[in-house]
């Protein structure tokens, strides 16, 4: 029973690595969720300023995965990533506590407030952008090459179900407790998490000996070409971004298009939020039996058509039972999609270029998001008029989750064509017999 129970937790120290995580994106999660509540509902509650507000508290967190993440990266792979990762944790305590602070001793109006929180949300994501990469690069030399699907599944699965406790921990919290004591669980979360890490044992000496140090800009640069000079690699930041764009989209149209299209209560618009969740738990569990039969790149693959595919059914007015099922699919292939990307990482990945290649994925996706995001808000109310000037009437939310779904479509198809070529060139190089030319990554 005892090693059955240490096989299951796979070693020592990526118990405390994986508990770790999953303590630090708890804290994340529960931050952005009071926060939003806390504009919402008390400080600009009634007040024309609150739709800036969220827009400002949003890029807050959003700006650092994108400009910060890529530099993050080329530092995390010049320094000990054991250290970063506890510097980190250490640095987002000590904001919380001194936001928490200053404004329990202060009477600042609901501006000055503002400008407080989107300080806390800017630190808070900054220390972010190093901590992910450093534990990527830690879970490189922690997980055995066989074991990294399993593990890459058992972070997934405790994310999710962070997320879907967070997501109605941190409100409830806010209205129980008010601002304060929401936030100083994060404190509580966040040093909790750099105890863990600080806790695993022997993991300085190892990866101060796969340590070196290039100069910065030299290994940024030397970072970017390996990461698109690599076929996993850019076929896994071209999946990412095709998928951010689609995401940006959806962000937009499927609220409106499940209220204005499909006419479901609150109620059941909650039910079909609550399915994408739970098809990803599913997925967490049962993603080993599906690798039997699929390698790591052609399960991204099919996870993308397949992610396509569902979004292409729930776009054609479906009744809400096939709704549901619909988003269980979404969900449950976009967990497959996310599973297998740090296993594809970890493969093809040099022991030193972890942290920026890894870090090259956050910016990637953060920016397809923004990028959908802002064509679909901007365009959506051309199009509307325009249909309402030619007197046509056509379902416009649903076709811009169609026009999501066969960018999916399209880039899982594009993916597909590659590996089939690749595939029959390799075939052709042995039925000759002559030895490939080895590519330059």
């Amino acid at each position: 029973m005892k090693n059955r129970f240490a096989d299951f937790f796979i070693s020592r120290n990526f118990s405390l690595l994986w508990l770790g995580q999953a303590l630090s994106s708890f804290g994340e999660f529960v931050l952005e969720s009071t926060v939003i509540v806390w504009l919402v509902t008390d400080l600009f509650r009634d007040n024309a300023f609150l739709p800036s507000a969220v827009g400002l508290a949003v890029a807050a967190s959003a700006i650092p995965r994108v400009l910060v993440a890529p530099l993050a990266g080329t530092w995390v792979d010049r320094m000990t990533p054991l250290y970063v990762m506890i510097t980190a944790d250490a640095i987002r305590v000590v904001n919380f506590l001194i936001f928490v602070v200053i404004y329990s001793l202060s009477g600042f109006d609901q501006m000055q407030v503002l400008a407080g929180v989107l300080l806390l949300l800017l630190v808070n994501s900054v220390a972010a952008q190093f901590f992910n990469p450093a534990r990527q690069a830690i879970m490189q030399v922690v997980i055995p090459s066989d074991r990294r699907v399993e593990a890459s599944a058992k972070a997934m699965f405790s994310l999710t179900g962070i997320s879907v406790l967070s997501a109605s921990l941190g409100p409830a919290l806010f209205v129980w407790v008010g601002p304060v004591w929401a936030l100083l669980i994060n404190v509580l979360a966040f040093t909790c998490s750099a105890l863990c890490i600080a806790s695993t044992c022997g993991l300085r000496t190892t990866l101060r000996a796969e340590q070196e140090r290039p100069p910065f800009w030299r290994g940024l640069l030397a970072g970017l070409r390996f990461s698109w000079g690599h076929a996993s690699i850019r076929t896994l930041l071209t999946g990412v971004a095709l998928y951010g764009f689609s995401l940006g989209i959806n962000n937009v149209a499927l609220s409106l298009y499940a209220f204005k299209t499909l006419g479901l209560s609150p109620y059941e618009y909650g039910l079909i939020l609550a399915a994408f969740p739970v098809g990803g738990l599913i997925a967490a569990l049962l993603i080993r039996p599906l690798l039997r039969s699929l390698s790591i790149r052609q399960a991204f693959t099919v996870a993308l058509l397949c992610m396509g595919l569902s979004y292409l059914g729930y776009s054609l007015h479906p009744p809400f039972y096939l709704a549901w099922t619909l988003m269980f699919c979404c969900g449950l292939f976009f967990s497959v999609f996310a599973i297998v990307q740090g296993p594809m990482l970890q493969e093809a990945v040099p022991a030193g270029y972890m942290g920026r290649v890894s870090a090259t994925v956050t910016p990637v996706l953060a920016v397809a998001s923004l990028t959908g995001t802002l064509v679909c808000s901007q365009t959506l109310n051309i199009a509307q008029g325009l249909m309402g000037h030619l007197d046509v009437h056509l379902d416009v939310y649903g076709g811009y989750i169609f026009i999501a779904a066969g960018l999916l479509l399209s880039g899982g198809g594009l993916m597909l064509i590659g590996q089939r070529a690749g595939t029959r060139q390799v075939a052709a190089v042995v039925a000759t017999g002559e030895a490939p030319v080895q590519a330059r990554h």
